[in-house]
């Protein structure tokens, strides 16, 4: 789970042979499924929440601690995975995705000779500890592409995706496969990053000014990620507004985009035209 839940403990009783154990679980906060509203970049309620998961506890690994080692160090939950397959057997926290979910803290006294897992926390001698701002809303795939970003650049499970030379790239909605996102930080993929320098020719630079143009009508007719004031994108600067395509290019365009599984190519041929 990412961004990991860390805590730190004092006040805690040094006595030989206490022992303490750190365990976490991730309750919901509401009854309500949400939805995330792009043109507003907020979450809205979309519903009736789903029936509540199996609730797990996580134990920390590195548990039992005495007082003086929790006193010490701080204590992170990074280790904690978590998953919305209600059939997991393998320990993992269950969420369901597009929930929104606290995380609570246990620590668990226990005495010298007492030993085994905790299975029912009310049988235990614990305190509870929840911090409010580490609510989140559980998702399949992150709804902001920002979050993305942070995730892939601080996330040491994230090493996969990273990529040294996106960095020099200009795009800061950079895709986390490999591609450049859409303008504007709108989600997916660029279907035109493919038709970039280098290129030779002119048919191949008609064909990048093509391109350009079809992008631009794509994006005045997403609506509400545009502000309504701009003006249909005629032209683009230093190119010109009538764009010469012989059919053979647009046959060209057409079956690029086609065989990139992007857009149908008749939509595009419209948009170029």
């Amino acid at each position: 789970m990412f961004p990991t839940v860390r805590c730190s403990f004092a006040n805690l009783d040094t006595e030989p042979g206490v022992k303490y154990l750190v365990l976490l679980d991730i309750v919901p906060c509401d009854n309500k499924r949400y939805r995330y509203a792009y043109h507003r970049s907020t979450w809205l309620v979309a519903g009736k929440a789903d029936p509540a998961p199996p609730h797990r506890l996580y134990c920390h690994p590195d548990a039992p601690y005495s007082g003086e080692q929790l006193k010490k160090q701080v204590i992170s939950f990074e280790k904690v995975k978590v998953t919305n397959n209600e059939s997991d057997n393998t320990g993992q926290v269950i969420l369901n995705s597009m929930h929104k979910f606290q995380p609570r803290i246990y620590l668990v006294k226990r005495k010298e000779g007492e030993s085994g897992p905790v299975t029912d926390i009310e049988k235990e001698k614990y305190r509870t500890f929840v911090f409010p701002e580490t609510q989140f809303t559980a998702v399949t795939a992150y709804q902001n592409q920002l979050i993305t970003k942070l995730k892939i650049e601080s996330n040491p499970f994230a090493k996969g995706f990273r990529d040294s030379s996106s960095h020099d790239s200009d795009d800061p909605f950079p895709s986390p496969f490999g591609h450049p996102s859409l303008p504007g930080g709108m989600p997916g993929l660029d279907p035109f990053c493919h038709m970039r320098p280098p290129f030779g020719g002119e048919d191949n630079n008609n064909l990048l000014a093509a391109a350009e143009k079809a992008r631009m009508m794509m994006m005045y007719r997403a609506g509400p990620l545009m502000a309504p004031s701009l003006p249909p994108p005629t032209s683009l600067p230093g190119l010109p507004t009538s764009l010469p395509m012989s059919p053979e290019l647009l046959a060209r365009y057409s079956a690029m985009q086609a065989s990139l599984g992007l857009y149908n190519p008749a939509l595009l041929a419209a948009m170029v035209r």
